[in-house]
């Protein structure tokens, strides 16, 4: 190869990368909807629903599984973050601490992917690349992600703070040794109302430490 064919074949290549950098394009509104699966080890039972809703700085996570269903209000702009719970037919909207949450995040940033390749098969329309998930405390967790988007806010998902890739297929472990299976059913980009991100009329306000004593 002489000295022009190789200069153009970086060149090429350069802008190849560069594209594909200047792709990718952050999640800022829209819809993401999981099938959720659960079980000891292999978690093929008791299918839920889990689904992320984003607008600029607002996020709305609902899990539904199992015949409950927990929904988490947040807002990066004014750092607030509520629980909407319901129960014996009372409903509460709990307002947690985002110092607390990020805090959580902790063990889990600086992550990197180990072992990545393109995987053939795509996912909610997407094709997917796989990979290990390797955190600094040694742990692992296999996840096929695309490229093609990453969230918007660094704490939209607990497991993948900061994250260049959109997770579509994922796995949870809790502390209880309960696995979690993810998978992505859906994932639109488009407007979502504001309503969406208010916390419902028939809802009371109050603090974590008032809701602690509710529950004792």
């Amino acid at each position: 190869m002489n000295m022009i064919t190789r200069t153009i074949s970086i060149l090429v290549l350069l802008v190849c990368v560069t594209t594909g950098l200047l792709a990718q394009k952050p999640f800022t509104e829209g819809v993401i909807v999981y099938q959720v699966k659960m079980g000891p080890d292999n978690p093929e039972i008791s299918p839920g629903t889990f689904t992320v809703t984003v607008k600029g700085g607002q996020i709305k996570k609902e899990m539904k599984l199992n015949g409950q269903e927990s929904i988490i209000i947040i807002n990066c702009l004014t750092n607030k973050v509520y629980s909407l719970q319901n129960r014996n037919n009372k409903k509460y909207a709990i307002e947690l601490s985002m110092d607390d949450m990020v805090k959580e995040q902790v063990r889990f940033k600086g992550f990197t992917i180990k072992n990545e390749y393109n995987d053939n098969k795509k996912i909610a329309g997407f094709a997917v690349s796989m990979g290990n998930a390797a955190y600094r405390d040694g742990t692992t967790t296999l996840v096929s992600y695309t490229k093609e988007w990453k969230p918007a806010q660094t704490i939209t998902f607990d497991r993948f703070p900061g994250a260049l890739f959109l997770p579509l297929e994922f796995l949870y472990k809790n502390e209880s040794g309960l696995t979690m299976k993810f998978l992505a059913e859906k994932v639109e980009p488009g407007p979502v109302e504001n309503a969406i991100f208010r916390i419902p009329a028939d809802y009371k306000l109050i603090s974590y430490s008032e809701y602690k004593e509710l529950t004792k």
